[in-house]
């Protein structure tokens, strides 16, 4: 069988060049649109998360090279640039205010612009109390590669908050409240009895006590082991040894005598007989909480906290702020100048007394605006009560 070829003819190789030629430019379009696109979702999530690491950082606890991480104004931004790859960051704002209300909107931080569009770092420590909010705002421009497509460039904006804590009250919980002493126990000791003529023999010696006249009595003898040694001589002539001559060795032992020992009274905070504590009240200058101790003892204490509205607890006037310079509870008095959102006393153990006493403490001014933070916590430190604390809020 004879095979005939095949030939392509010229018309049919014309009509798929016209045909990928009309092809052509929609097959660019669509990929150009793609690398558009990809670009675009792209830098919108490199600027999302190169915002929320910002803000992650800056409101993690502690500090780093001297300084509060919510005030690394350049380690805040640094963390937020390792997100830039594809473009860079026109803007990175970090600013700060006291979190929403429940209508949304932003609680203002006083002298601090809470718009994320503003720069408000480094703020001040006197500024910032717990529960403050930072946010840090980052943007970038998208602009096309090639402008084939009527698209004016445009701003990529993203902003993320964080809550962080300034400082945390640390509450245990009270040790046992009675404890049961151990009896120490002495270990036998083993004896040695050296190979050789040694033998234990027991001896009874009777030591007399003289009482009142003609009522004399006797102690018990006292029973005891000593060891008697066993030599063996021979005598002159013949080879078997003369019999062993016993040796006594007697031994006074002192009559036993007795130790008094104190056993410790266990105290309980808790129950009827604890500790109790009044409400939080303020009136003038002074924030106060009375405190019953019906344990019957004098209680130590190992920490003094306290919170309070340091910025604007009294609104009238140019200083709002409100500065602890005093504490008083009992005979006990502390004297100092702290302008703090909240604050453990150094160096300051007062002692509790039994029945009714109040620990007040004294403000520079007149404490006009409660904010809702205000707390007292008053950590004990006697045996029983150990880590015990009177806190206002419970």
């Amino acid at each position: 069988m004879k095979r005939i070829p095949f030939k392509r003819s010229e018309k049919n190789r014309a009509q798929a060049m016209v045909e990928f030629m009309l092809a052509l430019p929609l097959l660019v379009v669509l990929l150009y649109g793609i690398i558009e696109v990809s670009r675009l979702v792209f830098i919108f999530a490199s600027v999302a998360n190169a915002s929320r690491q910002a803000a992650r950082y800056g409101a993690a606890a502690g500090e780093t090279n001297d300084i509060y991480y919510y005030q690394d104004c350049e380690g805040i931004r640094k963390v937020a640039k390792k997100s830039a790859i594809i473009s860079s960051f026109d803007e990175i704002n970090i600013t700060y205010d006291r979190g929403l209300t429940p209508e949304g909107e932003q609680i203002q931080i006083p002298d601090i612009d809470p718009s994320p569009d503003t720069t408000a770092c480094p703020i001040k420590d006197n500024t910032i109390r717990n529960g403050d909010r930072i946010i840090v705002q980052v943007s970038s421009v998208y602009e096309p590669i090639i402008p084939i497509l009527p698209i004016e460039p445009f701003t990529v904006v993203s902003a993320s908050a964080r809550t962080f804590l300034i400082s945390v009250p640390i509450v245990g919980s009270s040790m046992p409240m009675e404890f049961s002493a151990e009896t120490a126990t002495p270990s036998p000791e083993p004896t040695f009895t050296p190979s050789g003529f040694e033998t234990p023999t027991e001896v009874t010696i009777a030591t007399p006590t003289t009482g009142i006249p003609g009522g004399g009595r006797n102690t018990p003898p006292s029973v005891f082991l000593t060891n008697t040694q066993l030599a063996l001589t021979n005598q002159p002539g013949r080879n078997t040894p003369i019999p062993p001559t016993l040796t006594f060795t007697p031994t006074i032992t002192p009559p036993p005598t007795s130790t008094s020992s104190i056993t410790p009274t266990a105290i309980s905070c808790t129950g009827f007989s604890g500790i109790f504590h009044g409400p939080l009240h303020i009136k003038d200058n002074i924030m106060e909480m009375s405190i019953n101790n019906s344990t019957g003892y004098t209680l130590s204490t190992a920490q003094v906290y306290v919170e309070w509205n340091h910025d604007t607890g009294h609104p009238s006037g140019s200083d709002r702020s409100l500065r602890l310079q005093q504490i008083l509870i009992a005979s006990h008095s502390w004297s100092g100048d702290i302008h703090a959102p909240s604050a453990y006393i150094p160096a300051f153990y007062p002692s509790i007394p039994p029945g009714l006493s109040t620990i007040q403490f004294v403000f520079h001014q007149k404490y006009d605006l409660a904010d809702g933070t205000e707390r007292i916590i008053v950590t004990l430190g006697t045996p029983g009560c150990v880590n015990y604390p009177i806190d206002s809020r419970n």
